[in-house]
């Protein structure tokens, strides 16, 4: 899908004494260590081209590694970052020989990138790997806290920095954090087997702003905070208490001038196209340009291409495929393994098929100038693009940039994030030889029309949305995301604060306490029958109700026979049983209805379904109760029991709308159950028999609590434990929070 250039778009234009702050693994230049001394060499990529001139608007800094630990000659060294800092504002992170390898070496590139790139084949761990990835992201912490200034804008980028966000948020919790993610998320059921999943995600969720290349990255990331941490989000936020997180997908851009600009000017470009254009007439050019990486589907090509020249006997001495490979991370032993296969398969093609005038394949592996780069794009009839897994793929945008006049064809993996929006491209399955050799035979016999009404449009797209609007909409979003948290903070729950409620507590004289049982005073278990409370709540609520100033109430969803098996017992407590249907007060011995003349034969008829959905998820079960049945689906795997959980309320509520059942959703149930039994109300019917409460608490950490905290009196203290949004007019951050609170309130009572 296309992002056409919006006219009026946002672009960014910080506070009076904001600045960006840019952190990526490398600065864009990088140290080298020659027998001469120390060269600097300058990144052309991309990303330095759409940051300088952001950074030069606002005075701004870039924070990275420098590439060399330099442990020798380092006063020269030193002399080097100084005045790189001085005149381009770009700051060296110091990392330590150890953390630098275990960081980028170890953990980034065997850990993180193979997962992320669906290859849980080639994941190696090492503990320690862990260990200097924390460090490094804290000495870059360090680095970015020494810098800041108020109003700043950090922009972090990729996978090598994912703790960094939340690192930021603790030091500098009012700083505006974005994050972008430039590879591929992984699917929900691969991100799982990564080692300290938990600790990335939670990283990650220190931003105010995540990106990603493509929306599927931003649905997957969705989808392993549900598998993962058990996080429900929106398609374009997560709340976390009450500071949201925005969710967007920003593919990234080229910057095409750099491309054009060789193209139309530079004499060095134009002799090399002219020496190959020389070189290869009458035959068409295929190219390929990758760094070697298994990533890139290098092997694939190679063997698709075999089976091209096999199939296709016209194709003799008629084409020639060029394969640029440029060596990457050959400390690793993966990458050397890559390569020899590699070479062995260009020494088979070339050794089995060429003839003493024809060499099928050129295979250069080393990195070329820009110039040349920008020569074999205008060169190339197809470009071939076999990427079994990649974030976006800027090669192909680069090819395109290269090709005004509207003649080439881009080949392009399904499976690249570029495909998302470049839809006029050849798209192929690089893991099928024989379909790909059939689509480039297709690429290299298009005619003229076709190639050009395909190459103009993805040309005129790559040229508007270059990486200058991708910065400005990454930017822009940033600050519409620290605008939101704002806006969002004044109508979210406060911190509760326990010295405040005590004080109020010990005030009053007539007090109503109303708790939540599951998730609220003890964990949810996986079957109703195992929510046995433990001895410490039992003497909480104990303690609570024997107050004569007390009346205490525990509403729960389960049935009334289990709270009175659990509960029954303890002087002066109120149940309220099935969210509402039931209730017990303090000086009943029996239960009673919220509605006497209440019917249930609705039930036959909504079984059947609910057992339809059992059959459909391993895992889950029907519960029953007096007024209500439960759909389970806490056992079964989270994305899919997510999934089924909406379809079903869809379902019910179509059904069940001429009636007074209404289908909730709850924590990991779906209830169908009278719209009347809630605990709205309940707590309506505990203020008509204890009127005039001077304090009122209420505390509940799901949906059907939403009702208790809306029928509340205003200045009741309804509290909501963990994240979310809520009606709630304060949050904790979990049950041992509310429980120190109870427990607090029990004892200062009692003191008095």
């Amino acid at each position: 899908m296309s992002l056409p250039r919006v006219p009026n778009l946002k672009v960014m234009k910080p506070a009076a004494g904001a600045r960006i702050i840019v952190v990526s693994n490398r600065l864009p230049v990088t140290l080298k260590k020659t027998e001469q001394g120390w060269d600097t060499v300058r990144s052309s990529g991309g990303l330095a081209s759409a940051m300088n001139p952001l950074l030069g608007k606002t005075g701004g800094e870039w924070i990275g590694w420098a590439g060399d630990s330099g442990s020798e000659d380092s006063q020269k060294r030193q002399a080097i970052l100084s005045e790189w800092a001085k005149t381009d504002h770009y700051f060296a992170v110091q990392l330590p020989k150890d953390v630098a390898a275990g960081f980028y070496e170890g953990y980034a590139n065997q850990t993180l990138w193979p997962v992320f790139h669906n290859f849980p084949s080639q994941l190696k761990f090492d503990a320690k790997h862990w260990d200097s990835y924390v460090a490094a992201n804290r000495i870059f912490c360090e680095a970015v806290v020494n810098h800041y200034r108020p109003n700043d804008l950090i922009w972090v980028h990729d996978y090598q920095l994912m703790l960094l966000p939340q690192m930021l948020r603790e030091r500098l919790p009012d700083a505006a954090v974005g994050f972008f993610l430039h590879i591929p998320f992984p699917s929900s059921e691969v991100f799982p087997v990564l080692p300290r999943r938990e600790e990335l995600l939670e990283g990650l969720l220190g931003a105010d702003l995540l990106a990603f290349q493509t929306h599927t990255d931003l649905q997957q990331f969705r989808a392993a905070l549900l598998r993962v941490l058990g996080m429900e989000s929106r398609i374009a936020e997560v709340a976390l208490g009450s500071r949201p997180v925005r969710l967007e997908a920003l593919p990234i851009g080229i910057a095409p001038e750099e491309y054009s600009g060789l193209l139309n000017s530079d004499a060095k470009t134009a002799k090399h196209y002219s020496d190959w254009l020389q070189r290869y007439r009458g035959r068409k050019v295929l190219l390929a340009v990758d760094r070697l990486d298994y990533t890139k589907g290098v092997p694939e090509r190679l063997r698709a291409y075999a089976h091209l020249l096999h199939s296709a006997s016209e194709l003799k001495e008629k084409v020639v495929l060029i394969q640029i490979a440029v060596p990457t991370r050959e400390g690793i032993d993966t990458y050397q393994e890559l390569r020899t296969e590699v070479n062995r398969l260009v020494g088979e093609i070339n050794g089995q098929l060429g003839t003493p005038d024809w060499t099928p394949l050129v295979y250069i592996n080393r990195s070329i100038e820009r110039s040349e780069l920008v020569a074999l794009y205008k060169l190339a009839d197809v470009l071939w693009v076999g990427s079994l897994r990649d974030g976006m793929n800027l090669v192909a945008k680069e090819y395109v940039a290269c090709k005004p006049d509207g003649d080439g064809v881009l080949v392009l993996s399904e499976f690249a994030g570029a495909a998302a929006e470049m839809g006029e491209a050849l798209l192929i399955n690089p893991f099928d030889d024989e379909r790909t050799a059939v689509t480039i035979n297709r690429a290299l016999d298009m005619d003229e029309p076709e190639r050009n009404l395909r190459m103009t449009a993805l040309h005129n797209r790559v040229v508007r949305n270059d990486v200058f609007h991708w910065g400005e909409r990454f930017l822009a979003a940033l600050e519409d995301a620290v605008s939101d948290r704002g806006r969002y903070i004044d109508t979210q729950p406060k911190k509760l604060r326990s010295g405040e409620i005590r004080d109020a507590y010990l005030r009053s004289v007539r007090r109503l306490v109303v708790l939540d049982y599951d998730g609220t005073l003890v964990p949810f278990a996986k079957r109703p029958q195992q929510a046995v409370p433990p001895q410490v709540v039992l003497d909480l609520l104990t303690a609570l109700a024997a107050d004569p100033k007390n009346l205490v109430a525990l509403m729960s969803g389960r049935s009334s026979e289990n709270l009175e098996r659990w509960f029954g017992k303890i002087p002066q407590l109120c149940l309220v049983a099935e969210h509402g249907a039931e209730l017990k007060t303090q000086s009943a011995s029996t239960w009673e209805s919220l509605r006497p003349h209440a019917t249930t034969v609705w039930k036959p008829t909504v079984m059947p379904i609910l057992e339809h959905f059992v059959d459909r998820t391993p895992g889950s079960f029907v519960e029953e109760k007096k007024h209500a049945l439960v759909w389970h689906y806490r056992n079964a795997e989270p994305e899919f029991g997510e999934w089924l959980a909406n379809e079903l309320v869809s379902m019910l509520e179509a059904m069940l709308a001429e009636t007074e059942l209404r289908a909730f959703r709850g924590e990991k149930i779906v209830e169908v159950k009278p719209a009347w039994a809630n605990k709205g109300e309940a707590i309506q019917r505990l203020l008509r028999d204890f009127p005039g409460p001077d304090f009122i608490l209420a505390a509940g950490d799901d949906r059907t609590d939403e009702d208790l905290f809306e029928r509340a009196p205003s200045s009741a203290w309804t509290v909501h434990i963990g994240p979310g949004p809520t009606r709630a007019s304060f949050v904790v951050t979990d049950r041992q929070v509310l429980r120190g609170v109870l427990e607090l309130l029990a004892t200062a009572a009692n003191a008095r």
